[in-house]
């Protein structure tokens, strides 16, 4: 059973001098960013989507969408890359030819960038680049994050839109996903572990308090950050538990596990009001540490591979005062919250009707 420590919060920059991480920078050549999920990929796609030029100026080529030369430039390539999953020795032959095509118009010491974060999930995906990946300057990156909080905001994303049952989904995905163990030892069959750079996604460690600002630290441009555009709205933002709770597994509202339609609905009626509160939480602090029981042999073995240098745990763990427990009275009162401003908004919207005299 896990042991629940009761102890204090530590303040954040007594974790972050202990947890300093090496500064590793992308080499010239191909760099994949692999992700992982929910930990600011969005966020990282869409500065790349914006700086297009400005990243040229700096021999860094953020790949086309569908890798062909001249195709629209998107900052993410995670739905073609699920596409040539279904047929993988097709999907090797393209990735290898397509990624030559675009080397032959880049000049010696140039980077050409990739980012997709189904390349880190745990279902061959990253066989794609099995051709690819010999004979040139290969380099991965992957971010990733404590699993409590990665599996709670995975339910958001994409358990909460195809089933009611929160402890079902979590059970489901326990131990499974987040398993950065797993990932790597996929990738180290393909690239040499020293070309794979893992950094954890959180602000403590993240260069500038962001994943962007890291980004750009990893691509050894940090100094150069005011050359840059940042993103205007946060990509891919989480709402409140109120919301989940509001519209969990209803068909009506929908399609599929990526259908995030009702959720930026919510987000044109309301803006920022009910985004999430990173301290909001339904989860208990001993049901935290149970989750994470799970995870200790994962982590221990990421930290011994790639963060040697690092005192402590791979992650910081969770103190009581970290989260605000919601009650079953709180999220009551949040859902009638949500309830009452979305009817008013609608209201506002709703054109009153003139009357017409007979």
């Amino acid at each position: 059973m896990p042991k629940i420590d009761t102890g204090l919060c530590l303040p954040a920059a007594l974790f972050r001098s202990n947890t300093s991480q090496m500064r590793h920078r992308a080499p010239k050549g191909l760099l994949l960013h692999i992700g992982a999920n929910k930990t600011g990929s969005s966020a990282i796609q869409a500065f790349l989507k914006v700086n297009v030029e400005a990243l040229a100026r700096h021999r860094v080529h953020v790949a086309p969408a569908d890798l062909m030369p001249g195709g629209p430039i998107t900052g993410q390539h995670v739905t073609f890359f699920e596409h040539l999953r279904e047929n993988m020795p097709f999907g090797r032959k393209i990735v290898a030819e397509r990624i030559s095509l675009l080397r032959r118009q880049m000049t010696a010491g140039d980077t050409l960038v990739i980012s997709a974060e189904n390349l880190s999930n745990l279902n061959g995906t990253q066989e794609l680049f099995a051709d690819a990946a010999q004979g040139m300057a290969l380099r991965v990156l992957l971010y990733i994050r404590r699993q409590d909080e990665l599996l709670l905001s995975s339910w958001q994303q994409w358990g909460a839109k195809i089933t009611g049952d929160f402890w079902a989904w979590l059970t489901a995905a326990a131990g499974f996903r987040g398993d950065w163990r797993a990932t790597l030892e996929r990738w180290e069959e393909l690239v040499p572990r020293k070309r794979i750079a893992v950094r954890r996604y959180d602000r403590r460690t993240l260069r500038g308090g962001n994943v962007i600002s890291d980004f750009v630290d990893f691509l050894g441009l940090h100094e150069r950050l005011s050359e840059f555009h940042m993103p205007e709205r946060t990509a891919n933002p989480s709402y409140s538990e109120a919301v989940l709770d509001f519209v969990k597994g209803n068909p009506l509202l929908f399609r599929d596990m990526h259908d995030d339609s009702v959720y930026r609905t919510v987000g044109a009626l309301t803006g920022e009001r009910f985004h999430r509160n990173p301290r909001e939480s339904v989860i208990t602090h001993e049901e935290r540490l149970a989750l994470l029981y799970k995870y200790r042999a994962i982590n221990t073995w990421v930290k011994n591979r790639y963060f040697r240098e690092v005192e402590g745990p791979l992650f910081p763990e969770p103190q009581p005062c970290d989260y605000d427990v919601l009650t079953p009275e709180m999220l009551t009162a949040q859902k009638w919250d949500l309830a009452a401003a979305l009817l008013h908004l609608l209201s506002e919207r709703i054109p009153e009707k003139t009357s017409v005299r007979g």
